[in-house]
């Protein structure tokens, strides 16, 4: 169940990055820097928090947010990687 949940999560982070940033290089820089540094941290407490009140463990609920919060650094770090290798660059303002 917990990989159906980071699997569903993961996804639907990426489907709104890619709905955000398009084909423009900078919005996929901007939202890997956010997703890669700023995101994990209130991820990991929120489900940690979430999943300790649901099923009463402390340390598995722990676990958990903390894999989350990993998986969602990656994404950013992957969005960061398609932002910088990305051969278009609008410069519209749009």
């Amino acid at each position: 169940m917990e990989l159906l949940v980071l699997a569903v999560y993961i996804a639907l982070l990426s489907f709104a990055v890619k709905l955000f940033a398009g084909n423009k290089s900078h919005r996929w820089i901007h939202a890997g820097y956010l997703t890669a540094f700023l995101l994990p941290i209130p991820v990991w407490f929120l489900f940690m928090n979430i999943a300790g009140r649901v099923t009463g463990g402390g340390i598995g609920a722990s676990a958990g947010g903390f894999v989350h919060a990993i998986a969602t650094s990656i994404a950013g770090f992957v969005f960061l990687y398609i932002g910088f290798n990305s051969k278009r660059f609008e410069n519209s303002s749009r």
